[in-house]
């Protein structure tokens, strides 16, 4: 009897240091996770509830060398910027004391630092706890679970930076995307401004001759403004395309027919050398897609693109903007030969292309990706009496 009263507070310790290891151990591969700041605090609240402490940060060092919180539990006084270049480079975790590495960090309640390495040792945190079970001091036990607790926010620490890169080559490739298509309608662009710029300059020429004449001044001035007024309206247009692509917020939200409106004004003149005509379909105004007006004009402009790509001389490419079944939607219509049922999802993958004679690009790619991103789908489907019908559709932002 007695000995199984003594086994018991010794299964329920077992069962305890479990239930410890199971809190602690990550429940899917850290480079899955989508958001690293709560990563890191839950690492934290598992330190916490190990060392039973009431205190713990991760801290970061800037480019000056001044300390950055990265996540905290509870208070969070940041180390003096020596006293945390100094835990950094330690080797293993340390128990603090008055006259140790870090007076600073002891004053402040702290009791224990474990520095974050990298794969190849660099210094990426420093680890630091105190308060509670910990007050008196950190003993072995409570430095092998810090040691332990460094292992795995570093493993968190690579997953995001490793995320972050990949968010600014796709970043960058979307960049390039756009400028490619801004190459694409170099030529029209040229002669877009030119055209006006002749006009003021026949303007100019004449204007010795018929400077007195008060009606040839006017409807100069008149037709001079509006010319220069064409010019900056283009490239508006054009720097609107061009520019890298601001961030994605829940509040993002642009007019489909406007962006629609600026696509089309900036391919007319390729569509008139084409010899295709070229519609826009947009009754409604207050049409509204959940994103920015950046990403918006990519996908129209890269649909629009491949629509006068696929037309031929004589046909015709329309912009429809419209609600359909709670949702607002987009389609590019074109006139071309169409997309034969086993490439309709294929016309979507990187350089995938149905010519034999042209490569492809990222165009589709990267506007599939950026409409799924809004939470909305991308497809390509018969247009009736032949062609092809490329139909985005999204939540109704209006």
């Amino acid at each position: 009897m007695d000995e199984t009263r003594r086994s018991q507070p010794a299964a329920a310790g077992g069962r305890r240091r479990r239930e410890r290891r199971r809190a602690l151990a990550p429940e899917a591969p850290v480079a899955l996770a989508s958001d690293l700041q709560s990563v890191l605090a839950q690492a934290l609240g598992a330190l916490a509830r190990e060392l039973r402490c009431e205190r713990a940060a991760a801290w970061v060092r800037d480019a000056d060398g001044r300390p950055v919180l990265l996540a905290a539990l509870g208070d969070a006084t940041a180390p003096p910027e020596a006293e945390l270049a100094h835990l950094a480079a330690l080797d293993a975790p340390v128990a603090l004391a008055p006259n140790g590495p870090a007076p600073g960090a002891f004053a402040a309640g702290l009791r224990a630092a474990a520095p974050v390495r990298g794969p190849a040792g660099a210094a990426l945190a420093v680890l630091l706890a105190g308060g509670g079970a910990l007050a008196e001091g950190a003993r072995p036990r409570a430095l092998a679970a810090l040691a332990a607790a460094a292992d795995r926010l570093a493993a968190a620490l690579r997953a995001g930076a490793a995320l972050e890169r990949l968010a600014r080559f796709d970043a960058e490739v979307r960049r390039l995307d756009r400028l490619a298509s801004l190459g694409e309608l170099v030529a029209e662009i040229v002669h877009e401004i030119r055209n006006p710029l002749v006009s003021v300059k026949t303007f100019l020429q004449l204007l010795p001759e018929r400077a007195h004449e008060p009606e040839f001044r006017e409807r100069f001035r008149e037709l001079a403004s509006e010319e220069l007024r064409r010019i900056e309206r283009l490239l508006d247009l054009v720097l609107a395309h061009g520019r890298p692509t601001a961030p994605a917020r829940e509040a993002d939200r642009t007019l489909l027919g406007e962006a629609c409106a600026s696509v089309v004004q900036l391919v007319a003149h390729r569509a008139a050398d084409l010899g295709v005509a070229l519609d826009l379909d947009a009754p409604d105004a207050s049409l509204a897609a959940p994103l920015s007006g950046d990403a918006l004009r990519q996908v129209v402009l890269n649909l629009v693109l491949n629509a006068l790509d696929a037309t031929p001389r004589g046909g015709r490419v329309r912009l429809v903007a419209r609600a359909a079944d709670g949702r607002v939607e987009l389609r590019v219509e074109d006139e071309g030969p169409g997309v034969a049922p086993a490439l309709r999802e294929l016309v979507f993958e990187p350089f995938f292309s149905t010519k034999s004679d042209a490569p492809g690009g990222l165009g589709l790619a990267i506007s599939r990706r950026i409409v799924e991103e809004a939470g909305g789908a991308l497809r390509v489907e018969p247009r009736p009496g032949g062609g092809s019908c490329f139909a985005a559709t999204f939540p109704d932002a209006r």
